[in-house]
């Protein structure tokens, strides 16, 4: 007769450990685009609404003499210090702006623009005026590569007061090149100063890279005989 069977009671496997939940990062945002063009912010010498992104610091030197910098403290708004340093006066004159984006959507662009223009020497001592105005701009393609500006400011100095009113145009031709046209006037408002008024023709062509740009103008006093004034623009970005 076999033996009887004994049933071995048969051992459950241990649980299997909890799923480890991954959770993955969102990404970064990422910062606005900047344009192709390091002096995206200006035409020849009028400004245009475009603003650089946040933490973009610029440098640009107009004919080696006139010095300017800035630094754009968020994608709306930036500030802008320039100089001239006249040694043999013992005289800076000095502009320092607060551009600030106030519209940016399809192809238009709006920006206020605030200033104080002056100047600082052993004589005179710290003279300031202050400045207000805005830009309005049309671009002609989604990335703002051509475009049309119009640009207004107020200058107040005591009893006089001027009105600066410019339009200015970026044509993109190539890669890494545009052409640019401007016509800045300056007209006093009321009786006073009725001297200071004028007219400005300026443009020529504007080469543009990563980080740097240059811009081959001409300038022309609209109501004076003189020749035509040459004026290389350099710009580094960082």
């Amino acid at each position: 007769m076999p033996p009887p069977t004994v049933a071995v009671p048969r051992a459950e496997p241990p649980p299997s450990p909890p799923a480890e939940v991954v959770v993955s990062a969102a990404p970064a945002p990422i910062g606005r685009v900047p344009a192709e063009d390091p002096q995206a912010d200006r035409v020849v010498l009028l400004p245009t609404a475009y603003t650089h992104p946040q933490g973009t610091v610029y440098f640009t030197s107009y004919d080696i003499l006139l010095l300017q910098a800035g630094y754009a403290l968020t994608d709306d708004t930036q500030v802008t210090l320039t100089a001239l340093p006249i040694a043999s006066e013992s005289f800076t004159a000095v502009d320092l702006s607060l551009k600030t984006s106030l519209y940016r959507r399809g192809l238009v662009r709006v920006a206020a623009i605030g200033s104080a223009s002056g100047g600082l020497g052993k004589d005179i001592g710290v003279l300031f005026i202050g400045r207000v105005g805005g830009v309005a701009q049309l671009c002609f393609d989604p990335r703002c590569d051509s475009s049309f500006s119009l640009s207004s400011n107020l200058a107040l100095a005591g009893a006089l007061l001027l009105m600066a009113n410019g339009a200015g145009g970026i044509w993109r031709v190539g890669r890494t090149v545009s052409l640019l046209a401007e016509l800045a006037t300056l007209l006093p408002l009321g009786s006073q100063g009725g001297e200071f008024n004028g007219a400005t023709l300026g443009g020529g062509v504007r080469l543009h890279f990563v980080h740097w740009g240059f811009d081959l103008t001409l300038i022309r006093a609209l109501d004076s005989t003189t020749a035509a004034v040459p004026l290389l623009t350099a710009t580094y970005r960082q």
